[in-house]
């Protein structure tokens, strides 16, 4: 458990890769890209998310040259509703370095599994750190009954029971991916709430029934996050440090040891 007064761990953050977003010195821009030929489940899940993250921007890889994703990066700005797709087959340490040069400060790649989401790659940019999550119990907003419409506003955050040291560094690379001044009157929240080292995913609306009633309505999606493996830097399937892996045999020993 950290205290929040401890001096240690304040001093670590302030000069950890996310203490720029902290002290607002850019505005979080995220690229959402998936595995290799994604399902439609997949695809679909990735159009929600971007309309969840304000400033999210999803790019479809397909067989383009990283000399083309560029100049069509560069024109996009000219092309109204102009989309291009990356690279098919590209490395995701080249993505990386490409995301970041066309000022991207975050990358999230969504893999599946039997044409199902079912992970989550997640890269600070420049210099990480990045989180490997397995993702489960995905909802599409479709799925959800009596769902809250979308708004362009941008949300609240709310982090529950980040309580460790591990904890702290992974809820601030997740507040790192929305924008740091929401828009209160659109009522919109994102909760990460973690429980039991798994982090539960909530999108909802306020709804105010009168001065001593609220009520909440949720928009969508909805899931559920298992950190993995936190690497330092970007991602380096080779030469990468892990700072945390998860060994389950090794390290679930005692139903009352978390680590988040």
């Amino acid at each position: 458990m950290v205290h929040p007064d401890d001096e240690e761990v304040q001093l670590d953050e302030a000069m950890d890769e996310m203490s720029a977003y902290f002290r607002k010195e850019y505005v979080p821009k995220l690229l959402i890209t998936t595995s290799d030929n994604p399902h439609r489940r997949t695809i679909q899940f990735c159009r929600e998310l971007k309309q969840t993250i304000p400033n999210a921007e999803f790019r479809w890889r397909n067989r383009a040259r990283i000399k083309k994703l560029v100049v069509k990066a560069g024109e996009k700005q000219t092309i109204p509703n102009a989309e291009f797709r990356w690279r098919n087959r590209a490395r995701i340490k080249k993505l990386g370095v490409k995301a970041g040069e066309l000022g991207y400060t975050d990358i999230a790649v969504i893999n599946e599994d039997r044409r199902h989401p079912n992970g989550l790659l997640l890269t600070h940019l420049p210099d990480g750190p990045t989180a490997y999550f397995k993702m489960s119990s995905v909802k599409m907003c479709k799925d959800i009954r009596k769902r809250a419409p979308y708004s362009t506003h941008r949300p609240e955050v709310i982090l529950n029971n980040f309580n460790t040291r591990l904890g702290h560094s992974i809820g601030r690379m997740l507040a790192c991916l929305f924008h740091y001044d929401p828009h209160f009157r659109g009522r919109r929240v994102v909760t990460f709430h973690n429980q039991r080292d798994y982090i539960f995913f909530r999108h909802h609306r306020y709804e105010f029934k009168n001065t001593e009633r609220v009520n909440i309505q949720e928009i969508g999606p909805r899931f559920t996050l298992r950190l993995k493996s936190l690497q330092k830097g970007t991602f380096d399937s080779k030469f990468g440090e892990y700072e945390w892996v998860l060994k389950r045999h090794e390290m679930e020993t005692s139903r009352r040891r978390f680590f988040l």
